[in-house]
């Protein structure tokens, strides 16, 4: 915007911006202050183009090399708008590199600070920025979960923030339920895969965990102490050990309900006077197929493994043979063509035996007619 030759003169003096001023002016400027400067002095043979002490006296009006002053202005601006610019790439720097800090700290990647240097020379754009973190293998080990679910397209969870929020509810499901550890050491690489498998391999959501937690804890509340004590027999598994099997998403639902059951049913076992083996207690819990147990069929099951158990035994031990409970239970369940052979085969000794030679010898056996 043009400015008058009053303006000009006014911000000359002022020593305020004099960008505006045009050639055309610093004529009329050199005029004005050399008419200025012969106010009383007489006739002069001619007006200096230099301007004397007025206002243009701030400014030089030559060099060795004859610059004239506007030239030396632009030369000054072009120098103050080189060292302004320096300055305000030096911020912009320092701001990508707090920026970056404040990302790294806040993903726990401190091991790509070494990177910051580097990346700031680039560009300062955030944006860029953040595309340049998520590039790397550090990103991608980080986000395992995350990178997961965006290469199958999910977009339940869209980016970094909602995935920290959502392993802040991972780690907050474990910790209420006592489990802290379950997950790894917080802020550890173990930690974040485990949660990047519950997110990206398997699918399970926090809720999902949640009710896993609640129904396997529960399990263990309810449980009799025979059962538990038969998850440890079988399968080297305690009561808190349950609940984090039960989590395990490497486990499908009927491999856990498998197990169960055939703690259940080992556990009963004991209850009712029966030593069962886990190949035994797994072969009855799969009559089940892979759904809960019918508990008084099982009780029903059980009692009539203690009888054929109890009937044969004094056949086993005079014939010097043996027979264990789990042999009795899955012959009188006909679970087992190996085990009720060898008590049929016992009980055809018995009637060869005593077969004609006893009035009590049908009486004796009769509870062991039963398969």
């Amino acid at each position: 915007m043009a400015i008058s030759i009053q303006e000009a003169e006014r911000r000359l003096n002022a020593g305020e911006d004099i960008s505006a001023i045009t050639e055309r002016q610093w004529e009329q400027l050199k005029a004005i202050e050399a008419a200025n400067n012969n106010v009383g002095r007489g006739p002069q043979p001619q007006a200096s183009a230099e301007p004397g002490p007025g206002f243009l006296s701030g400014v030089s009006s030559s060099t060795e090399s004859g610059s004239t002053p506007e030239e030396i202005y632009f030369a000054n601006r072009a120098a103050q708008d080189k060292s302004e610019a320096a300055a305000k790439k030096l911020s912009e720097q320092r701001s990508a590199k707090a920026f970056l800090r404040t990302l790294l700290t806040q993903y726990n990647m401190g091991s790509l600070a070494g990177q910051i240097e580097a990346m700031v020379q680039d560009s300062t754009n955030q944006d860029y920025l953040a595309e340049k973190i998520r590039q790397t293998n550090e990103y991608k080990t980080r986000f395992k979960g995350l990178v997961a679910l965006q290469g199958r397209g999910n977009t339940d969870v869209r980016n970094e923030a909602e995935y920290l929020n959502l392993e802040t509810d991972y780690r907050r499901a474990f910790n209420e339920a006592g489990l802290r550890d379950y997950l790894g050491a917080d802020g550890s690489q173990s930690e974040y895969d485990s949660i990047a498998e519950l997110v990206g391999d398997y699918s399970v959501s926090v809720e999902e965990v949640r009710g896993r937690i609640g129904d396997a804890q529960r399990v263990v509340a309810d449980t009799p102490q025979e059962v538990r004590n038969s998850l440890q027999r079988f399968y080297n598994i305690d009561a808190t050990s349950l609940v984090e099997y039960a989590l395990d998403p490497v486990r499908s639902q009927n491999k856990i309900n498998t197990l169960a059951n055939a703690a259940i049913v080992g556990g009963f076992g004991k209850i009712a006077g029966l030593d069962l083996d886990v190949s035994a207690a797994e072969s009855v819990s799969g009559l089940a197929n892979d759904q809960d147990i019918n508990m008084n069929a099982l009780n029903r099951d059980l009692v009539k493994g203690v009888e054929v158990r109890d009937a044969t035994s004094r056949l086993a031990n005079i014939d010097r043979m043996e027979l264990s409970d789990s042999e009795a239970l899955l012959a009188s369940m006909d679970a087992d063509a190996t085990a009720k052979k060898k008590v049929k085969n016992l009980q055809s000794r018995e009637r060869a035996r005593f077969g004609g030679s006893s009035g009590f010898n049908r009486e004796s056996l009769k509870n062991v007619n039963t398969i």
